[in-house]
């Protein structure tokens, strides 16, 4: 497999699941699933590049997109916190 194709493949299944996310923002207490699989598969992309990196196997400049994945994990896993929709709150406020 070329890497054209692998990197096409790849950003389909990204450009997906941020529909997907893009959606889920709305109400993110009920999909908290859905960010959380974000956020921990960003972090398992920046691991694998990370260590790409430093085996030399892919160039030097990719490390910038380890730090991307990584702020986007952490930014999806502060969305995904549990918070509690405002029926739940209004029912218990009774």
């Amino acid at each position: 497999m070329k890497l054209e194709e692998a990197m096409r493949m790849m950003l389909s299944v990204y450009a997906t699941l941020g529909v997907f996310l893009l959606l889920a923002s709305r109400n993110p207490s009920a999909h908290r699933s859905l960010i959380a699989f974000a956020a921990w598969s960003s972090f398992a992309h920046a691991g694998v590049m990370a260590v790409l990196v430093y085996e030399h196997l892919i160039r030097r400049q990719e490390a910038i997109a380890v730090l991307v994945f990584g702020i986007i994990g952490v930014v999806l896993l502060v969305l995904a916190r549990a918070k509690p929709s405002r029926e739940l709150a209004s029912a218990t406020a009774r």
